[in-house]
C-alpha cells in the first residue's frame, strides 16, 4: 500500500472524527421528523466533507447528461457498481444528494452508519428475504416523501467493469412509486482504487442517461426493465471502450 493511500484513508478517518459535532446536530434535526429542516443541512455537510477528500485523492469528475435528470421530483438512479468512489460520484454530481440502498455490512461501521442514516440510506441484507422486503418498503416511503434514491441493481461490485446481471429490486420500487428511472454510467472508478489496491489519481466519468417513465408500463415491460437498463449502460461502456465489444 502506497504512502498516498495510507495518508488518504487516515484523512478520511480524521475528518469523520472532526465531523462528530455536525453529525450530532444532524441527528437532532432529523429526529424532528421534518425533512425540510434536516435534509439541506445534511446534504451541505456531506458535500463539504467529500469535496476536499476527492481533491486529495486526485479524482476529477467529468459529468455528462445532467440535463436528463428530471427537475423538482424524486427519481430512482440506477448506476453500474464499480467501487469505492461510486457513492461520492453520485452524491457530488446529482442536483441534490440522494439516499442509497446499501449493503448491511456498512451498518457495522461507526460514524459512517450514522451519516448514511442521516442521508436517508436504507441498509439491505440480500440474504434475508424478509429484511430485504422491509428495506424496499422503506425506500418506497422515502421516494414518496421526495428523496431520490440510488439502487445498485448488481448487488455487488463488478471486478472487471462489465455490469453483472441486474436484480429486480428496482422494478418493485418503480412499480410502487411510479418514479422515473435515471440510468447512470460510471466509468474509471475501478482504476482509481480497486484495480491496484491503491488510491490512483485520475478521471471518473458520470453519465446520466435519459429518464425512463414507469407510470404506464405494463407488467411485461416492468419485468423487462432491469435488463433493459443494463443494456443501456453496457452500450455506453462499449462506445467509450471501457469494456469489450463482445460483451452481451
Amino acid at each position: 500500500m502506497t504512502f498516498r493511500t495510507i495518508k488518504w484513508f487516515a484523512q478520511v478517518a480524521c475528518s469523520l472524527l472532526r465531523l462528530i459535532p455536525k453529525m450530532k446536530k444532524g441527528v437532532k434535526l432529523k429526529n424532528t421528523g421534518d425533512m425540510a429542516t434536516y435534509k439541506p443541512f445534511v446534504d451541505e455537510e456531506l458535500r463539504k466533507w467529500l469535496n476536499p477528500l476527492m481533491k486529495s485523492a486526485g479524482v476529477d469528475f467529468i459529468v455528462k447528461g445532467k440535463e436528463n435528470i428530471p427537475e423538482d421530483e424524486a427519481v430512482i438512479y440506477v448506476p453500474n457498481h464499480q467501487g469505492l468512489f461510486d457513492m461520492p460520484a453520485l452524491i457530488l454530481n446529482t442536483p441534490t444528494p440522494c439516499g442509497f440502498i446499501a449493503k448491511i455490512e456498512l451498518k457495522k461501521v461507526p460514524i459512517v452508519r450514522t451519516w448514511m442514516w442521516l442521508l436517508d440510506c436504507v441498509f439491505i441484507d440480500r440474504q434475508n428475504k424478509r429484511e430485504a422486503r422491509v428495506a424496499i418498503k422503506e425506500s418506497i416511503e422515502l421516494i414518496n416523501k421526495g428523496r431520490s434514491m440510488v439502487i445498485f441493481p448488481e448487488g455487488t461490485r463488478s471486478k472487471d467493469g462489465v455490469p453483472l446481471p441486474f436484480k429486480s429490486g428496482v422494478m418493485m420500487i418503480a412499480k410502487e412509486t411510479k418514479a422515473k428511472i435515471v440510468p447512470v454510467v460510471l466509468e474509471g472508478i475501478i482504476d482509481r482504487f480497486e484495480g491496484t489496491g491503491n488510491i490512483t489519481p485520475g478521471t471518473v466519468t458520470v453519465t446520466f442517461l435519459p429518464a425512463i417513465e414507469t407510470e404506464n408500463l405494463s407488467r411485461d415491460e416492468m419485468k423487462a426493465l432491469p435488463e433493459q437498463i443494463r443494456q443501456k449502460i453496457v452500450t455506453v461502456l462499449k462506445e467509450d471502450g471501457a469494456i469489450p465489444q463482445d460483451v452481451e
